[in-house]
């Protein structure tokens, strides 16, 4: 039997979907791939470069500047033959495959917080989803919220659920503020010796970015030396000018990441939903402190760690930027609580689970 990877997220501005492919890939590479023949499929390129060179694994480019949809049902599809186990790390599964199938299902947003989205955007991802869940042979959650939620909205038997928690890559760590990280990366951010509070992720509704720049700005006007840096895709809300003390800088390296992470006041991170909420697992291992909403999977992430929000209010925001700024006492208690809570969390773990459930599969098919 032949497994086959749909590795279109695998690009060279990847966000946490690729990123957490990336990390199965990296871990196999070095553990053993769960099927002896195992062929992976991109759709970018400049992605190859987060895919490792070894025995095992066979890589393919098709379709490099094909729609997503078209991509997966006339790239990736006509690659699948029968007998093939598909395994879809990114929500989706072509229209015409019927064949075993290992699907990872992040969310449930287009049900689970439908005004963060217009109409158009639900109707055209919400059936593919859905789709994806019945079609599955198993489905792998990064959390049991999500279990639960895929339970509710698809009506997915539990039996056919199979939580996984994804891991940080051992390379985030808390550093010394003279490590070269630390110093690149404020470098990079024009921040020099400034103080400043992070975020990480693509600027969506869901994540309260408006309310957020109003909280900043009322914290500022005590805090004049403070910056707000946000990481990721720009999507689309946009930032106020440079005089607000906001830094954007877009897609970032992981050794940027790294030492911004390292050397923030704190991770600001007000989403009502996460299917898991990475970077609060990520941030908590470099040493950061963590502020987000008490829902969805973000009580999973972040454990009894995170300094956490009813409500995405600027009052509320404002009131916990203001106490990582001046309470140097909560701050290293977030700081120890984190370290131990993105202890829990590892990689090797997380593909080892993976690699399971993908190989059970495999030996069911066999069985019949």
């Amino acid at each position: 039997m032949r497994l086959v990877i749909d590795g279109q997220r695998l690009t060279e501005r990847r966000t946490g979907v690729g990123r957490c492919l990336e990390s199965l890939l990296a871990d196999w590479s070095e553990s053993g791939w769960p099927l002896e023949e195992t062929l992976l499929v991109v759709r970018d390129p400049k992605g190859l470069r987060h895919v490792p060179t070894c025995p095992g694994l066979h890589t393919v480019v098709v379709g490099q500047r094909w729609p997503g949809v078209i991509w997966e049902n006339f790239g990736l599809r006509r690659l699948l033959r029968k007998g093939d186990l598909l395994f879809a790390p990114a929500n989706f599964v072509p229209w015409t495959w019927h064949g075993a199938t290992v699907a990872v299902l992040y969310d449930t947003l287009p049900w689970s917080v439908p005004s963060s989205f217009p109409w158009y955007v639900r109707l055209r991802f919400g059936w593919r989803y859905r789709m994806a869940a019945r079609r599955a042979s198993r489905i792998i959650v990064p959390s049991q919220a999500t279990a639960r939620d895929i339970h509710r909205v698809h009506a997915i038997p539990v039996s056919r659920i199979e939580v996984a928690y994804p891991g940080p890559e051992p390379r985030f760590r808390p550093l010394p503020t003279d490590a070269a990280e630390v110093i690149n990366a404020r470098r990079a951010a024009g921040l020099d010796e400034l103080p400043f509070f992070l975020f990480v992720g693509k600027r969506s509704k869901r994540r309260n970015v408006p309310a957020l720049i109003e909280a900043f700005a009322h914290h500022r006007s005590r805090f004049p030396r403070h910056r707000l840096v946000f990481v990721g895709p720009d999507g689309k809300l946009g930032l106020p000018g440079i005089d607000s003390g906001i830094v954007a800088m877009g897609h970032i390296d992981e050794l940027t990441l790294h030492g911004l992470y390292a050397s923030a006041l704190g991770l600001i991170y007000p989403s009502d939903y996460e299917g898991f909420g990475l970077p609060v697992i990520e941030a908590q291992a470099c040493g950061c402190p963590v502020v987000t909403l008490a829902n969805s999977a973000l009580v999973e992430s972040g454990g009894d760690a995170a300094y956490y929000l009813d409500t995405a209010s600027p009052t509320d925001l404002c009131g916990a930027l203001d106490a990582l700024a001046i309470d140097d006492d909560l701050r290293a208690s977030l700081v120890v609580r984190g370290l131990a809570n993105a202890s829990r969390f590892h990689r090797e773990t997380f593909a080892h689970e993976v690699k399971t459930v993908i190989r059970s599969v495999a030996g069911e098919i066999l069985r019949r």
